[in-house]
Formats: structure tokens, C-alpha cells, sequence
């Protein structure tokens, strides 16, 4: 039994580059880790493959009948343990059939270890098994060497060593000990081809019950470079009549960045960069010179994500859309002002015009933290010191939906005054934290 996801009515050759390499790994009994920034579908990618009646088939051949996929979506567990994985594993494991009984799921973790290794071994040694960890990226970060060891351990302990292990995230995963000698190379997950995206628009268009036209659609795809988030939303903005997409890809883009969930995406998907790879973003999308000598990583990360595309003449930022966003930020930050105004208020300034916005006093403790830190930076570890006293039972996702709160609530009034739809008050920087840009 398959997961019922929609990607299971995907055309079978979706994402045919990265499928493939995935489940070329699995069908060696290798594991691998697959990586995509905001947006770019590495869930979808992943989903595919463990819901898709034909992807087995048309990528694992013959043995795909003794091919089983169990997925773990590690965005929905409780906590980012060692605890509420292998919990989520044994419990879709169950539900796929491939446990004897329903797990007890006893709380500590030598008997969930034993019990999953128990499940595990019980499986006829002829059936392969797939473990998909999706969304992995803050259980990786909360989970240590004995659990990589352990997942190495559990492979090894089957006849066969056919257990693969599928890893999810948005940036490369550290070294993984043990486990590290059975990945394959990883599986880059980025912009969609021009077939897939013209398939996606297709799809969009049937939900939204608007055809775009191939001139429509060529636009939204060069606008967005094919980043799959950034084109999804554009096709509903077009669909709705709030964007139209006969325009060039510079007024194209300004209509886009009018919308906060383009804005959203945009911001998630610079978020997931590095400070060094933003400056080359930064640079280029300015129209400053590529230098092929300085930050050789960041070059290398963003042109193997395909953030850079050549062209017949340099490279550039591959989307237009992100390129607008990004010279938004980079924008001088002389433009707005914001600032605290006890007891629970923000006034915000832009050319000499005021304007007062309401805050809760959460929020206003977050403005003042970030209004009083240095150069306006703040990691997660100095938000949670401001505002709660400790790190205990405050999870990062606690932190950015509160910075996502102070957004909305500072964002639209900074916005209408300085006529930038693409302003946002808080930048977030990967690797560092925040700046706030007030």
C-alpha cells in the first residue's frame, strides 16, 4: 500500500532527473541524501516516489514488486528527538502493513530501537525497504551520532542490507558517521525543467479553471526561473486578475512582489542562504560583475542549486522575480524607520511621514530587542534569551512564526508608506539569525 499523496497524479515522468538518481540508489540497497531550498518541491519530489504507482516500476524494474516505501513527515512530529522519530517510523510502519502488530510504543529509547529493529528484521529478507525522512533538517540538527550509527547498524543487521534510507532537507547534511560510507552522491533538487514547469502550469491552470496561454506561460516560467513556489502563486495571480503576465519580466515581477505570499516565498527561499552566498545574489542582482575568484563555495552552492544560470554572456541571478526581491533588500535602508513606542506600539517613519502600529507585548519585546542589538542582528539563541529568559521548550519554528508575526504586523503600513511592495522589516539570514531592517 502506497501513501495517498497528490503527487501520486503526477505525470510518470516528473522530476525524472532526480527520481532517477534517487531510486537508481535504492535499487543498489544505498541510501541518499536529497536537498532543495524553499520552495523548489523536494517534497513533492520524495512524495512522488513513495506514492506514485509507476515510479517504482518505471525506475526499479524488476524488483519493484519487493520494493516497500515507508514515509516519515518530520515537520509534523511533536519534537525533533530521537523519541518522536522512531515513534512516527514504527507507526507508519504499522499502517503500511509491515508490522506484525501496532507498536507499544514504550517511551524509552533502547525499547523503541529494539522494537523497531524487531519489525525491521521481521520483514521477509527478500522485500527491500525504503525509509523516507522528510523535512529533516531540525531533527538532523537535534540528533547525534548514536542515532546515525544505529539507522547504520539496523541496515546491516538485514540479510540482505536491503534497507535504503532517503534524507530530505533544505541544505546538505553534516557528516552522518557510520552511515556515511552507504550514501550515494546527493540529489540536488532545483528549479523545474521547462517540461515540468509547463506540466505544473497545466495542473495550476485546471485547479484554478484558467488556461493559461504558451505565451502566458513561457512568461511566467522566464519570470520565475522555474522555481516552483514562485510559479505556482504567479499563476494564480494571473489567474486572478491581479497580475498580468503580457507584461515585461520587470513590470511582470513588480505586480508579483505586490502579493505577500510572493513576497513570503521570496523571503523563505533568500532565508535558506548563506551571508556570503546573499552577497553574490546581492551583487549580481545589483548588475555588479560576477568575481569568479571570491567565495568559491557560495558559487558552487548556488550554480549546483541553480540560483546562477549562464546566459550568453555572464551569469545572473535566475530569476528576475527573485532578482527584484533581492534589490529590494538591498535597497538603502535610510527609507523606513521603525522604532519602539511604549508601552506596546511601533512608529513607523518613512520620509518624514508617521504612522503608529499596535503590537502585542511579545511583539513589541522583540522590536525593542532587535532595535537595541548591534547592527539590528539577532540570532535565534539571543531572541529566545530577550524574550524568554532560557532556551528550554522553545522550538525554532516557535521563533520564526513570531518574526513571521512581526512581519505581518509591521510590514503592510512600512510597505504603503514607502510605495515598496517588496519592503519586509525583518531580513532573515541563514547560518546567523535576523536583521531587522527598520
Amino acid at each position: 500500500m502506497s501513501p495517498a499523496f497528490k503527487e501520486a497524479s503526477f505525470p510518470p515522468d516528473y522530476r525524472q532527473a532526480q527520481a532517477a538518481q534517487i531510486l537508481a540508489a535504492v535499487y543498489r540497497s544505498r541510501s541518499i541524501a536529497v536537498t532543495g531550498l524553499a520552495g523548489m518541491g523536494k517534497s513533492n519530489v520524495v512524495r512522488f516516489i513513495a506514492s506514485h504507482p509507476e515510479a517504482r516500476r518505471r525506475y526499479l524494474r524488476e524488483r519493484a514488486p519487493d520494493v516497500a516505501v515507508v514515509y516519515v513527515d518530520c515537520a509534523s512530529l511533536p519534537a525533533n528527538d530521537e523519541d518522536s522519530v522512531l515513534e512516527e517510523t514504527l507507526a507508519q510502519l504499522y499502517l503500511e502493513g509491515l508490522a506484525g502488530q501496532a507498536p507499544t510504543l514504550p517511551p524509552a529509547v533502547l525499547s523503541l530501537r529494539r522494537n523497531l529493529r524487531a519489525q525491521v528484521l521481521g520483514l521477509d529478507p527478500a522485500r527491500s525497504l525504503v525509509l523516507i525522512l522528510d523535512d529533516f533538517d531540525q531533527a538532523a540538527q537535534a540528533l547525534g551520532e548514536p542515532f546515525f550509527n544505529y539507522l547504520a547498524h539496523l541496515r546491516n543487521a538485514r540479510p540482505r542490507a536491503n534497507l535504503s534510507y532517503v534524507f530530505a532537507t533544505r541544505r546538505p547534511l553534516g557528516h552522518l558517521y557510520e552511515l556515511q560510507e552507504l550514501l550515494d552522491d546527493g540529489c540536488v533538487v532545483g528549479p523545474f525543467t521547462p517540461a515540468d514547469a509547463l506540466a505544473s502550469l497545466e495542473r495550476d491552470g485546471a485547479r484554478l479553471g484558467y488556461a493559461l496561454t504558451p505565451e502566458q506561460g513561457q512568461a511566467l516560467l522566464h519570470c520565475t526561473g522555474g522555481h516552483p513556489g514562485l510559479l505556482k502563486n504567479a499563476a494564480e495571480l494571473v489567474a486572478s486578475g491581479d497580475a498580468s503576465a503580457e507584461q515585461g519580466p520587470d513590470e511582470l515581477a513588480r505586480q508579483l512582489l505586490r502579493s505577500p505570499k510572493v513576497r513570503i516565498a521570496c523571503a523563505d527561499l533568500w532565508g535558506d542562504l548563506t551571508a556570503a552566498e546573499q552577497g553574490v545574489l546581492g551583487n549580481l542582482a545589483q548588475g555588479i560583475p560576477l568575481d569568479q575568484a571570491a567565495n568559491p563555495q557560495a558559487l558552487a552552492f548556488l550554480r549546483e542549486n541553480g540560483l546562477l544560470v549562464p546566459e550568453a554572456g555572464p551569469e545572473r541571478v535566475f530569476s528576475p522575480l527573485l532578482a527584484a526581491f533581492v534589490r529590494a533588500q538591498s535597497a538603502p535602508g535610510g527609507q523606513v524607520r521603525i522604532a519602539p513606542a511604549p508601552p506596546n506600539h511601533a512608529r513607523i517613519e518613512v520620509r518624514g511621514s508617521a504612522q503608529m502600529a499596535d503590537l502585542t507585548p511579545l511583539l513589541f519585546g522583540l522590536l525593542c530587542a532587535f532595535s537595541q542589538a548591534p547592527e539590528h542582528i539577532l540570532s535565534r539563541e539571543d531572541v529566545i534569551r530577550a524574550l524568554y529568559g532560557g532556551g528550554e521548550g522553545v522550538s525554532d519554528e516557535a521563533i520564526s512564526q513570531l518574526v513571521k508575526r512581526l512581519r505581518l504586523a509591521l510590514d503592510p503600513a512600512a510597505q504603503r508608506m514607502a510605495n515598496d511592495p517588496s519592503y519586509t522589516c525583518v531580513e532573515t539570514i541563514r547560518g546567523i539569525g535576523f536583521r531587522f531592517r527598520g
